[in-house]
């Protein structure tokens, strides 16, 4: 079924055809929202808010992009809005801290040594620029191709090749003094 038939179906609420295109791209999505926000429990959130979304907004959907780079825009903008409201959220409550950790994950098998390693390079991540992040998130994260990242980003390849570049190079230069190289 094509992307523009897929898109028909969800806003005419064919509950299996919505479910089939949201098991086949859950895991995409929540790797990407998680790869922004460093909290599962917020990623899961954002997931479902997303796929509501999609499920109410498919019918604007005009094919000249994928599904999945629709899919993807809205999953960027969604999570940037969810970041913009906790940094503005934060300020007020002057709770800087913990929000964005990895010791909020459930993973007991995990040392000490890698909880603050993961975090570490959370928080590096958290203070790339805007850009850099996203196309590092959906690169590293999801596996995207650059290309499919330059027509979620709305940018060409090359732009996105500079991103992840800039980015790797960022990352490679804070950890590699206390770590070696982790990316």
């Amino acid at each position: 079924m094509d992307d523009l038939l897929i898109a028909q179906e969800i806003s005419k609420g064919n509950q299996k055809v919505f479910e089939d295109f949201f098991n086949a791209h859950k895991l995409k999505v929540m790797n990407l929202c998680y790869g922004m926000v460093h909290d599962r429990e917020v990623a899961e959130d954002l997931v479902q808010d997303i796929f509501v979304e999609i499920f109410s907004s498919a019918h604007r959907f005009q094919g000249k992009s994928k599904l999945s780079t629709w899919l993807y825009r809205i999953a960027i903008n969604k999570t940037i809005n969810y970041l913009r409201k906790e940094k503005i959220r934060k300020f007020f409550v002057n709770a800087d801290d913990a929000k964005h950790s990895i010791m909020s994950d459930d993973r007991a098998d995990w040392n000490m040594e890698e909880k603050e390693k993961m975090n570490h390079l959370h928080k590096i991540i958290d203070k790339l620029p805007s850009k850099q992040k996203q196309a590092l998130v959906l690169f590293i994260y999801d596996e995207i191709p650059q290309k499919d990242i330059a027509e979620i980003m709305n940018c060409s390849v090359a732009s996105v090749e500079v991103l992840v570049h800039r980015a790797k190079k960022t990352i490679k230069n804070k950890t590699s003094n206390i770590y070696g190289n982790i990316i």
